[in-house]
């Protein structure tokens, strides 16, 4: 009895102290991790008073404006809805992301002739090379291979049932077995068995026009909203 209390205390003073170890080493963690945040935003706050130096504020506000709405506006110039038999498929298009990133690439190449001209300094190219960089190639090479990677994604409401496909994953449903949908990090749809499915329609490069227009599809053929629709008529 005496041998096993013993190896009962060295097995909880073992794992005490491996528990204390562990925190300790957490809190170790969060503090670099804090730390590294700090250094970081203050780089990048750096990184971006040197390139209002560089550029010009009023030269980056205005290239900032044109390139948001070219994202707002092309981005939903064209619909992706087509039907077809009766059924109707969503599947975005291409083009509009195109364009987007052709003006996203003239804005950069009109940036990049600022800090090209003989008088700009080594330390200030760098400077304006490095935004360039981060927030004009990054971006263009991200939307390009999304563009490459969700262009067979697609909604598709096929009678009585809903179909869609997001990269590898694929779902295919009854409107009858579904309670309820919500715009909520894309198409949410909740079963009547409490089963929760969401349709990321951001990873399918669905414009915010398409969500809408496909979510109002998909309320409409729910039973529920079938109801509604009945006795508001009667």
């Amino acid at each position: 009895m005496e041998i096993r209390t013993h190896s009962k205390k060295r097995t909880n003073n073992f794992f005490k102290k491996s528990g204390d170890y562990a925190k300790k080493t957490m809190k170790k963690l969060a503090g670099f991790g804090i730390i590294l945040g700090v250094l970081l935003g203050i780089c990048f706050l750096y990184l971006m008073y040197k390139t209002w130096v560089v550029f010009g504020f009023w030269t980056l506000v205005w290239t900032g404006l044109l390139s948001l709405i070219s994202t707002t506006y092309l981005g939903n110039l064209i619909g992706s809805r087509a039907e077809n038999n009766g059924v109707i498929t969503y599947n975005p298009k291409e083009l509009p992301k195109f364009l987007n990133m052709i003006v996203s690439l003239a804005i950069g190449y009109y940036l990049y002739t600022i800090i090209s001209v003989p008088s700009i300094s080594s330390y200030d190219y760098i400077f304006g090379m490095t935004y360039l960089v981060l927030l004009t190639a990054v971006p263009i090479l991200f939307a390009l291979y999304k563009l490459i990677r969700d262009r067979n994604d697609f909604i598709v409401i096929d009678g009585n049932n809903l179909k869609y496909r997001d990269n590898d994953e694929n779902g295919d449903f009854k409107f009858t077995d579904i309670a309820a949908a919500e715009i909520s990090g894309g198409i949410k749809l909740t079963f009547k068995d409490s089963e929760i499915v969401t349709i990321k329609t951001d990873n399918m490069n669905f414009n915010a026009k398409d969500l809408l227009s496909v979510f109002a599809e998909i309320k409409a053929k729910l039973p529920e909203e079938k109801k509604e629709n009945v006795s508001n008529v009667i």
